[in-house]
C-alpha cells in the first residue's frame, strides 16, 4: 500500500499541490472570517507564494499584448507609409506639370511678344521630331501646306535664325537647320558690315565662308542676315564668331560661328510665310504699265 501511495503521489504531485493550495486558501478565508487579527502571518505567506506567479502571468500577458499591438501598429504604419508615398508621387507629378506649364507659358509669351514686334506674316509651329542621323541636322514641325508653309521659307525664333523649310506635306514640314552641311545663308558682320555665307558644320556650329581677308573680324562679332537671299529678312541674329582663321595667302578668311539659338533644345518655332524677295523685272514693268488713276479716266 505504501508503494502504491508513493507512486500515486509522484504521478499526481501537481494535482495534489494545487488541491493543497486551494485547501490552504479556504482555511485562510475561514480564519479571516472568524478571527481577522490572527491571520496576518498566513496572509503574508500566501502573498509571498502567489506574487511570483502573478508577476510571471502579468509579464506574459503584457508581452503578448505588446507584440500584438506592435504588429497591428506596424501593419497600420506600413499602410500609412504606402499611402504617403503615393501621395508624394502624385504631388511631385503635379509639381512637374505645373513647372512645365509655367515654362511653356513663358516661352509662348516670348513668342507672342516677338510676333507682335515683327511686322511679318508668320505661322507658329511646334517641333515634333528630330532627325536621328548624325549626318543630317533637321527637325519636323506640325505645320504644312495646309498652313501656307512652302519649301524655302525661313524658320526663326525670338532668339534668331533656325533654318529653312526643306520638305512639306499637307500637315507637316521638315526644317533644314543652319548647322546642317547643306545649309547656306547670306549674312553680314554687324560691326564691319562685311558680307559672307554662313554654312553648317554639324553639331551646334557653323562656318563663315567667303569673308574677305581685308575685313577686320574678331572673336565676339555678331553675324546677322543680310536680307539678300530673299527668304530671310535683314537683321535677324544668326550667331556669334568664336574663332577666326587667317592662314594661307588667299583672299578669304574663315571664321567659326556659334548659332545664337540652341538648336538641340528647340520646342516652338515661327515660319515666315510672307514673300521677302525683291520684285523682278517683269513685276516692275507690269507695275509701270499699270494705268494711272483719276485724271486720265476723266479725260
Amino acid at each position: 500500500m505504501r508503494i502504491r501511495s508513493l507512486f500515486f503521489l509522484r504521478r499526481h504531485h501537481l494535482l495534489i499541490f494545487i488541491i493543497a493550495l486551494l485547501l490552504s486558501a479556504l482555511v485562510l478565508m475561514s480564519l479571516r472570517v472568524k478571527q481577522r487579527s490572527g491571520v496576518d502571518f498566513f496572509d503574508a505567506l500566501w502573498l509571498e507564494l502567489c506574487s511570483p506567479f502573478q508577476q510571471a502571468t502579468t509579464f506574459i500577458v503584457k508581452t503578448v499584448q505588446g507584440v500584438f499591438h506592435r504588429y497591428v501598429f506596424l501593419v497600420h504604419l506600413d499602410k500609412e507609409n504606402a499611402m504617403l508615398k503615393e501621395r508624394v508621387a502624385q504631388l511631385q507629378e503635379e509639381n512637374h506639370q505645373l513647372k512645365e506649364a509655367a515654362l511653356a507659358n513663358e516661352r509662348l509669351r516670348k513668342l507672342l511678344e516677338f510676333k507682335e514686334k515683327v511686322s511679318l506674316s508668320m505661322v507658329g509651329a511646334e517641333v515634333i521630331g528630330r532627325d536621328p542621323s548624325s549626318w543630317f541636322k533637321s527637325v519636323t514641325i506640325n505645320k504644312g501646306e495646309r498652313d501656307r508653309v512652302r519649301k524655302g521659307m525661313a524658320v526663326i525664333s525670338p532668339e534668331g535664325v533656325i533654318g529653312q523649310i526643306l520638305k512639306t506635306a499637307p500637315h507637316y514640314s521638315v526644317v533644314l537647320l543652319i548647322t546642317d552641311y547643306n545649309s547656306a545663308i547670306d549674312c553680314l558682320v554687324q560691326r564691319t558690315r562685311g558680307k559672307a555665307i554662313v554654312e553648317g558644320r554639324g553639331e551646334n556650329r557653323c562656318q563663315l565662308k567667303y569673308l574677305l581677308r581685308t575685313e577686320d573680324v574678331i572673336v565676339g562679332d555678331v553675324v546677322l542676315t543680310s536680307g539678300l537671299a530673299g527668304n530671310f529678312p535683314k537683321g535677324l541674329m544668326v550667331g556669334e564668331i568664336r574663332k577666326v582663321e587667317k592662314e594661307g595667302h588667299g583672299i578669304f578668311q574663315d571664321a567659326e560661328l556659334v548659332p545664337c539659338v540652341d538648336l538641340t533644345k528647340l520646342e516652338e518655332v515661327f515660319v515666315i510665310t510672307e514673300s521677302l524677295s525683291v520684285p523682278s523685272g517683269e513685276e516692275k514693268e507690269r507695275k509701270a504699265k499699270k494705268p494711272p488713276g483719276g485724271s486720265r479716266k476723266g479725260k
